[in-house]
């Protein structure tokens, strides 16, 4: 496997985090698993990883946006950056565009609501090389049916280290979605959702370098099968992120050992 290289081989860049998990909702019901799942990616992705992270526990729409926004203006192309999101969503059908729900949302009102759009036009903006957008909640109407360079899985250990070179070079703007609306409890009588149990696992099971595809096809892997996601019909989803300047490539997990 990849373990016998050194990441150092690769120019990857410096990783950041700006990880959001919202429980306490002043006018919707409360949630109950996403600022534990928040927590935990934030541990493990400061621990195995190596990320700079920022944490959000219950932000408002204003913590949610200065946070972005603060990225924007700091981060430049030897960064990549990863935005984890639990909470509450809504999907507008007739735009077909999605909203995450600060703390602070009114169902009656979208004034406080975050749209895709939003977040969108932050990520087009930023010279951060890799963005992945990983949301535990809907983020349609942003996805593209657009295929990402597809690992081959007959490739020799050689072939996939020169396409890993060739590919963190690349600007990268990708979306994992869980496919639900808000964090499902896992009814395995776990703490985490469905959602956030898998991806938690997939980043402790990795050992050297995984690709953000990689990582996809395990957690689809591992929701799909959970009855808990069957009873709502919940597929994740991973495509690159439309209108937010994705070029090629993809976003890299670099274990440090």
């Amino acid at each position: 496997g990849l373990e016998r290289v050194s990441p150092t081989d690769f120019a990857f860049g410096r990783y950041h985090a700006l990880i959001i998990g919202n429980n306490d909702y002043q006018h919707l019901q409360d949630l109950e698993t996403a600022v534990h799942d928040a927590r935990s990616v934030e541990d493990v992705l400061r621990r195995r990883y190596g990320f700079k992270t920022t944490l959000l526990i219950n932000a408002n729409r204003y913590d949610l946006l200065s946070a972005l926004n603060k990225l924007r203006e700091t981060l430049n192309d030897g960064d990549n950056l990863l935005i984890y999101y639990a909470g509450h969503g809504e999907l507008d059908r007739v735009n077909n565009r999605g909203h995450w729900l600060p703390v602070d949302a009114e169902t009656n009102s979208s004034a406080n609501w975050v749209s895709s759009i939003q977040i969108t036009d932050v990520l087009n903006a930023m010279t951060a090389k890799q963005v992945l957008l990983v949301a535990d909640s809907c983020y349609s109407g942003v996805l593209t049916r657009a295929a990402i360079a597809r690992l081959d899985a007959g490739m020799s250990e050689e072939e996939r280290l020169r396409w890993l070179k060739a590919m963190a070079t690349k600007r990268a703007r990708v979306v994992l979605t869980s496919g639900g609306v808000q964090p499902v409890l896992d009814g395995g009588g776990g703490d985490h959702s469905v959602f956030a149990k898998a991806f938690l696992a997939a980043l402790e099971e990795n050992q050297g370098v995984l690709e953000s595809q990689r990582l996809a096809q395990a957690v689809i892997q591992r929701v799909t099968v959970t009855d808990a996601a069957a009873s709502i019909d919940q597929v994740p989803v991973y495509a690159p992120i439309r209108f937010a300047g994705h070029e090629a490539g993809d976003f890299f997990f670099v274990a440090r050992n």
